[in-house]
């Protein structure tokens, strides 16, 4: 799955700067929980990295293929995956790239540790903060 990394998600959709109804954080929630486990985002992020089969994320995430199995039939019930026959079997891919994009900003946590700010949200501030106070 090819991410394109030009796309800004606030300026793509300037909807996302205003609060929204309460049903859109409900269903925001509901999409996180869906991820909020070790096994899925391994089995997510050895899709994104073109191990479709069954098998193939099983190896790659270290996981017992009838696990990977359920897990990701499982998540292809869940609206995560879309579950494609081939010749070689069953192969899963991510449905969309929102997905893809909450696994990599996990990943982001999970790397950097989730307490650390990005240095990039604390300029903003400090400059929204400058600009009132002057």
């Amino acid at each position: 799955m090819a991410i394109d990394w030009g796309t800004n998600v606030f300026t793509s959709d300037p909807t996302l700067l205003e609060r929204g109804e309460d049903a859109e954080y409900e269903r925001a929630a509901d999409a996180l929980r869906q991820l909020a486990d070790p096994l899925r985002l391994r089995l997510l992020h050895a899709l994104v990295l073109g191990e479709d089969t069954p098998q193939h994320a099983a190896v790659w995430s270290d996981v017992s293929q009838p696990v990977a199995e359920r897990e990701l039939a499982a998540m292809a019930l869940a609206g995560i995956v879309e579950r494609r026959e081939s010749p070689r079997g069953p192969c899963y891919v991510p449905r969309d790239g929102h997905h893809v994009v909450e696994l990599y900003t996990a990943l982001m946590h999970g790397h950097e540790g989730i307490a650390e700010r990005h240095p990039r949200m604390l300029t903003r501030r400090r400059l929204g903060r400058a600009r009132r106070a002057g």
